[in-house]
């Protein structure tokens, strides 16, 4: 059940791993969760379910969609670690102050020809919703060169389960929503997480594995994948991130509450626009001129057509410039008695009381994602946590500084193909980022290579 998940991640009966080893890593509660799945190469396997039904990423997501709040922020962390996007530079150019793409031809072409910049970005929407991306490398025919990357989607990727060893041999690639049992299943060999460049190396026969771990696959075998996955305690197959715990805590909750129970204030509000008073003797009087007895079916009819007609002559858009007038008189100590008073509902501030308590959810609901209010402006209002310039710049620059780890696990993949394809005297990939500057470095950003070897590198202005 998907309550295990978002409201109770610990359940009872279940060991916890003992030791950190091999074999035992993978004693988690999900060995109870195991499928059997007959794959598009006819073989059965058994595969770890991603949660009692197999339908939690798709609830995330789902989730995610519902939550305007979570929606923009998990948008801000895809921007803000896209950065200036990945870029694989001229390894010339390492170490020095301007720092440039490659210009090799067969550099250039791979990086075109797999539109590297948008499989970049695809990566990074899977990390910072799942915290795992995954992709499938392609090799020529004669398995001497990475000549695809594809990304998968990590929403429709499952995992085998670990053998003896600890060892999770395939992925699987369907459409499991709603349906454990797909009837077009693709699996592909998955490369060692911890060295996936070794694991290819042995398994095309381009070089030996000293250890024996790893073993030369068949000629048939050119796709193979890799898991970018950032680390999390104690789950092994499918990360759990650490945003969702405001699904758990109940801060989610809370937000789609305050939101609904605004929404139902102000609705009905609006609905009631206007409050008529209407004198009991304007009934009898009105009734005693057109000769129509009181209490008689005669009379209800004559009061609901009137109250018909005077409701569709302030209802609509269409009377809003109408006037409507009434009768009164004064009574002898001077107070007036109205026959029809029309009094205008105030309905400016139906909802405002939830203002403040909105705010906090969505504060509360940024900061599960990593995302400063004052950056991504959930917080409402005009004067509310307006930081200055200079505070808004060193958030900036503390957000960007935090995707490094993001782009260390991702550059995985792009390690591994520059290694094997034996570029690795040409380039070296890397993720510019965009540093704010003030106004009198006479430009406001300037690009700074995230490499550790690299310094500053070229200022460009971010018009």
């Amino acid at each position: 059940m998907v309550e295990n998940f978002f409201y109770d991640i610990t359940r009872p009966n279940v060991v916890a791993s003992e030791a950190v080893t091999a074999s035992g890593i993978y004693s988690s509660p999900e060995q109870e969760k195991v499928m059997s799945v007959k794959a598009d190469d006819g073989n059965t396997y058994d595969v770890v379910a991603w949660d009692y039904d197999n339908q939690l990423p798709y609830k995330l997501k789902e989730k995610v969609e519902k939550n305007s709040v979570m929606s923009q922020d998990k948008f801000f962390n895809v921007l803000t670690c896209y950065g200036r996007g990945l870029e694989y530079m001229d390894m010339a150019t390492l170490g020095e102050k301007v720092q440039k793409p490659s210009k090799d031809a067969d550099v250039r072409k791979f990086f075109m020809r797999n539109n590297v910049k948008r499989f970049f970005a695809e990566q990074i929407t899977d990390l910072k919703y799942y915290f795992f991306c995954v992709c499938v490398v392609i090799l020529n025919r004669e398995r001497k060169k990475i000549v695809r990357v594809v990304h998968k989607d990590a929403c429709h990727v499952r995992f085998q389960k670990a053998d003896e060893t600890g060892r999770i041999k395939n992925i699987f690639f369907a459409d499991w929503k709603d349906n454990n049992n797909p009837e077009h299943v693709e699996v592909t060999p998955l490369l060692d997480e911890y060295d996936p460049l070794g694991d290819l190396l042995a398994r095309t026969d381009k070089e030996k594995d000293a250890l024996g771990q790893f073993k030369k696959a068949p000629m048939s075998h050119t796709r193979f994948a890799i898991v970018c996955r950032m680390p999390t305690v104690g789950c092994q197959y499918y990360p759990i991130p650490y945003w969702s715990a405001t699904l758990r805590d109940g801060w989610y909750d809370i937000y789609g509450l305050l939101t609904a129970a605004k929404k139902a204030k102000i609705k009905n509000g609006q609905n009631i626009r206007y409050h008529v008073e209407i004198n009991t003797e304007f009934w009898e009087n009105r009734a005693r001129a057109k000769g129509i007895s009181m209490g008689t079916p005669e009379f209800q009819a004559m009061k609901d057509e009137f109250i018909t007609k005077l409701r569709d002559y302030l209802g609509g858009s269409e009377n809003s410039d109408k006037m409507v007038w009434s009768e009164f008189q004064a009574l002898m100590d001077g107070k007036e008695r109205h026959n029809i008073k029309i009094n205008v509902v105030d309905t400016s501030k139906a909802g405002n009381e939830y203002n403040d308590d909105v705010a906090e959810a969505s504060n509360v609901l940024a900061y599960s994602d990593n995302v400063h209010p004052n950056l991504a402006g959930a917080t409402p209002g005009k004067s509310q946590m307006n930081n200055s310039g200079s505070d808004k710049r060193e958030l900036f620059t503390m957000k960007q500084a935090l995707e490094t780890m993001p782009h260390d696990m991702m550059m995985t993949v792009h390690n591994t193909i520059i290694y094997f394809n034996e570029w690795q005297e040409k380039v070296f990939p890397d993720v510019p980022i965009i540093l704010l500057t003030t106004l009198d470095k006479n430009t406001d950003a300037k690009e700074v290579s995230t490499n550790n070897e690299g310094n500053n590198g070229n200022s460009s202005s971010n018009n």
